[in-house]
């Protein structure tokens, strides 16, 4: 019970919560359309760069905080809670006052700080709570993050059973009846309460170092030493092509499933996205718990990079994109479920959070490549859906390589 209340519900409620950051392009369209005027308008891709921005803040919340969440795990949690809050407030603001940099300010600095924070957080707690089954427990909080991104659409668009021919059987009305103009205020009310009570309840166990291992002889922590070891840059490299692959699709998601090349219905790719949040924290889950019982830990990146060359190379055939959508979440979240465990196998349990935080710096970059690329392949270079498709598929291909080269080295 206590590692329950101490690790696994605050975990849990902290990772759903800022996982809602994944939600983004149900707010672009509205965002971009509210805040335009015939004088001045507002583009999607204008908007979507926040996404962008909250990406990159996020893995340098991450790579910054981890002596933090290694010093004291209250202070980080708190910090990282009320900067996210922060965000969704002043991301309000900027709506309210048809003002883009202030939407950059809030949800792509604040909100993408604070969830870097959280991000990493729980992770090496959950480890210590459940050692004997490290990967399942650093990944319960990253299935989480997938999750919320699924809660944050149910809570935006809604639920509704039935059809229009018919009474609908069940109804809930989602956030997106307060109009754009009011949503983030709505969120951030919504996810304070449980984000802050999380706060006080996360903690370690007292005997954090009881057969924990203590990393590895040669490496005494310091960031220089880091940058230059090989297991690392290959992780990190890992972790930038996976992530860049990953974003040139999650966020364009919905515009993707509307183009005439697709020419999905609006439920279907509504039921799309949200399935995709389950997809992402299923993936988590379950190529964790694969991971624990391979001989060799390392041997999952191969499997996640193969599976996902292969889905986006079926994807040349435009109607495949929402099961490749689906698949790509899937495997996307995996590589962020397993990367801790990898990493704790190879330095020891002893700075964590730290390594951790420094591989997630990849994140960051990843949040400003992949996004752009994506737009720059599509539109403005005029390759549209065929040449993002291509990108996508030499990018896990490359990394297949990435990862041989990791795997010689892995311990």
């Amino acid at each position: 019970m206590k590692r329950f209340m101490r690790a696994v519900l605050p975990a849990f409620l902290l990772a759903v919560s800022v996982g809602q950051i994944y939600a983004f392009t149900n707010f672009s369209d509205g965002i971009a359309a509210y805040i335009s005027s015939p004088g001045h308008v507002v583009t999607k891709a204008q908007v979507q760069f926040a996404f962008s921005l909250g990406i990159f803040f996020l893995g340098m919340g991450a790579a910054f905080f981890g002596k933090v969440v290694e010093r004291n795990i209250r202070l980080s949690t708190l910090i990282g809670t009320t900067l996210f809050i922060s965000g969704l407030l002043v991301t309000e603001l900027g709506v309210v006052m048809k003002n883009i940099y202030l939407v950059y300010l809030g949800y792509g600095f604040l909100v993408g700080t604070g969830t870097g924070i959280i991000y990493i957080s729980p992770v090496k707690t959950m480890m210590l709570w459940f050692y004997e089954h490290k990967a399942i427990a650093a990944a319960l909080p990253i299935i989480s993050f997938g999750l919320g991104s699924t809660l944050s659409t149910i809570l935006f668009k809604g639920i509704e059973w039935g059809s229009q021919s018919s009474v609908a059987m069940f109804r809930l009305r989602g956030f997106e009846t307060y109009g754009i103009n009011r949503v983030f205020v709505v969120f951030a009310a919504f996810y304070a309460v449980p984000m802050y009570i999380s706060a006080f309840l996360l903690k370690k166990p007292k005997l954090e170092q009881q057969s924990f291992g203590h990393g590895i002889a040669e490496l005494e922590f310091r960031y220089l030493s880091l940058i230059r070891n090989p297991f690392f840059l290959r992780s990190w490299l890992f972790m930038f092509l996976n992530i860049s692959a990953g974003l040139c699709l999650i966020p364009l998601a919905k515009q993707m499933m509307n183009s005439p090349a697709v020419g999905y219905g609006e439920g279907l790719v509504t039921a799309v996205i949200a399935a995709c949040g389950l997809m992402n924290g299923g993936g988590r889950f379950l190529f964790a718990w694969w991971s624990d019982r391979l001989a060799r830990r390392i041997n999952i990146l191969l499997l996640i990079l193969s599976i996902s060359a292969g889905i986006m190379t079926l994807s040349f055939w435009p109607p495949v994109i929402g099961a490749a959508l689906l698949v790509i979440n899937a495997c996307y979240g995996a590589g962020f479920s397993v990367i801790p465990a990898i990493l704790a196998d190879h330095f020891g349990m002893t700075n964590i959070s730290k390594i951790h935080g420094a591989v997630l710096s990849a994140w960051g970059f990843a949040g400003l490549a992949g996004n752009q690329a994506a737009i720059l392949v599509s539109d403005k270079l005029g390759f549209g859906y065929t040449g993002v498709v291509a990108m996508l598929v030499a990018a896990y291909l490359l990394n297949l390589v990435n990862v041989l080269s990791l795997r010689r080295i892995a311990k």
